[in-house]
């Protein structure tokens, strides 16, 4: 099945999803959404999955035209912001999950880097809304050189599939959570999804711990640490180095052997990598690009916040802030399928045509599919659109739907 089909069955899913009364039951607030009124549930979810970053008064007017099948009620920008506070976050949560479990069932071959398939766990610091709830929520500080000023972020992180384009598990938290406990969230849930098997998993530096490291092997992880350079295992590493970890009997650890790569940089300057990976495959001088494979992860940031200008919520507390949040992944994974699937059709034309090489515009495909699944939502267009979508992505070269591969 290609990822135009997948991308159509997990719309599908959703729609069915939202249209049933049982399954929405346990994400609304007791004794809201159950007389008949003028702004319904399904009303408020559809405007969440269809508004921009533009003001609530040009977002109500947009969908009262763009999905006049709706009848969307003429109410005030109070009622709405109130509203959307008695939808819990883990209603969007749980469409964003619906979009990874189907891919990864349904999606026929996974691309490999040597035999490995290949994940990156990053976290970024969110600026967030200033708000008494953001603070009570996910903590207050002040700035120097002004205490009085006081101001608030978050901390995401993502477990993501660096060779298929896909964010695997996302999580938000308090802005001085710790990084490694969401990573290990991440690493439990692909094992609970069972796709963790040969798989390599790539952590910056500032994750590695001994703790951390006992996880990935107990586990059947084989993973890459980048090392700060103060550490013991840096300091002794003489180009490729097998060191151990000695277990403890009071912890009930037994002794681990790690490897330690020193990775030079085309700048001269020396970079430090622990593994548990020993295949004899991968050679010292494959593990600068096996590491330097995680920096998709960065992209896919910037991506979040530039395309889908992740940190400009329309609300400022913090059940907004979550929505928005799982509606930013779920809305990337969308895309994601598309893209890969024109990108795939791309290369084939351009090399039996020998022209350059063109990826298909992701920006491009971030506004139409902002504008198409909801009108799929509300059945004011088909699912057939969706391979519309990518046909029209790959089926010429316009200026605008492509740019040329750097």
């Amino acid at each position: 099945m290609d990822r135009t089909n997948i991308c159509k069955n997990i719309i599908q899913s959703i729609k069915d999803y939202i249209m049933d009364p049982v399954k929405l039951e346990p994400h609304r607030a007791e004794k809201h959404f159950v007389r008949k009124r003028k702004l319904t549930l399904l009303h408020v979810i559809i405007y969440l999955l269809y508004s921009s970053k533009a003001s609530m008064f040009q977002n109500l007017s947009r969908i009262r035209d763009d999905l006049s099948a709706l009848s969307f009620p003429d109410v005030s920008k109070q009622a709405l912001s109130k509203a959307r506070q008695f939808i819990n976050p883990s209603l969007f949560k749980e469409l964003y999950y619906l979009s990874v479990d189907l891919f990864y069932k349904q999606i026929p071959s996974r691309k490999l880097w040597n035999g490995y398939h290949l994940f990156a766990v990053d976290g970024s610091r969110i600026e967030l809304p200033n708000s008494q709830s953001t603070f009570d929520f996910f903590g207050e500080m002040s700035s120097f050189p002004d205490p009085d000023r006081r101001y608030t972020m978050a901390l995401a992180s993502i477990i993501y599939d660096v060779l298929d384009d896909y964010i695997v598990h996302a999580s938000i938290h308090k802005f001085l959570s710790s990084e490694r406990a969401a990573a290990l969230e991440h690493l439990k849930v692909l094992e609970d999804m069972g796709i963790h098997t040969d798989s390599i998993i790539i952590f910056d530096r500032g994750y590695y711990s001994e703790d951390m490291f006992r996880y990935c092997v107990e586990h059947g992880y084989f993973c890459v640490l980048r090392l700060k350079e103060c550490l013991n295992l840096s300091k002794k590493c003489s180009g490729d180095t097998i060191s151990v970890l000695p277990g403890s009997k009071k912890e009930g650890t037994s002794d681990l052997s790690i490897r330690v790569i020193e990775v030079v940089l085309d700048d001269g300057s020396r970079e430090y990598l622990a593994t548990n990976l020993f295949d004899p495959a991968i050679t010292k001088d494959m593990f600068k690009e096996l590491y330097f494979q995680r920096w998709p992860v960065e992209l896919k940031y910037k991506e979040l916040k530039s395309r889908f200008a992740m940190e400009e919520f329309s609300g400022a507390t913090a059940t907004s802030i979550i929505q928005e949040f799982y509606i930013n992944m779920l809305l990337s994974n969308l895309v994601s399928l598309i893209k890969n699937d024109a990108d795939e059709e791309i290369d084939i034309t351009s090399k039996s045509s020998n022209k350059f090489r063109y990826q298909a515009n992701r920006a491009f495909i971030i506004g139409r599919i902002k504008i198409i699944f909801p009108k799929i939502l509300c059945d004011l267009s088909k699912l057939s659109v969706i391979e519309k979508l990518s046909g029209a992505v790959h089926s010429s070269f316009p200026v605008d739907h492509f740019q040329e591969k750097n």
